[in-house]
């Protein structure tokens, strides 16, 4: 039963089409819930100074040697990733291009605003709720049907392309 569930479950607020440009405003809502909190989670991660997803090191690393903050590389990166879909004749929905924007500007904000914990074990405890809240932001995200993430797309393109 455990990871038993092999595609995204439908709501009653999931989009019908990936592609669609004019969804339901309650799929809309969500989408920009999910998004919101994905990024929140990335940027708690960040600011916990315990760990961080492989993406944001990425980020992290080029932000190092640019004068641009890890949000805006995230956004830069993400549409870096984008550029890669052409070849690959994916479609970025509505989804995919406000995943690029949202989450680069949520990891801002949290580095902005939340102090990082002054002693390990809050690091810890920080570090795990930012992993559950990309986790349900995620699972909302998904859930709207509003088009795949940048990377998701890309490794579904190249399956397609290279089977």
């Amino acid at each position: 039963m455990f990871l038993s569930i092999k595609n995204i479950p439908k709501v009653s607020w999931s989009s019908k089409k990936p592609l669609n440009l004019k969804p339901k405003i309650s799929t809309f809502f969500f989408l920009l819930i999910g998004l919101a909190l994905f990024g929140l989670g990335e940027g708690l991660l960040i600011v916990s100074f315990a760990g961080a997803s492989p993406w944001s090191v990425l980020a992290q690393g080029i932000a190092l040697n640019i004068d641009f903050s890890i949000g805006v590389v995230t956004i830069f990166v993400s549409i870096g990733v984008l550029l890669f879909w052409l070849p690959l004749k994916q479609k970025p929905g509505i989804g995919t291009i406000l995943n690029a924007i949202i989450i680069g500007l949520m990891i801002n904000v949290c580095i902005k605003f939340v102090p990082t914990p002054e002693n390990y074990i809050s690091q810890i405890l920080l570090a795990i709720i930012a992993v559950l809240t990309v986790g349900l932001g995620g699972g909302i995200y998904l859930v709207a049907n509003l088009g795949a993430g940048r990377r998701g797309g890309l490794m579904v393109g190249l399956q397609r392309k290279t089977n």
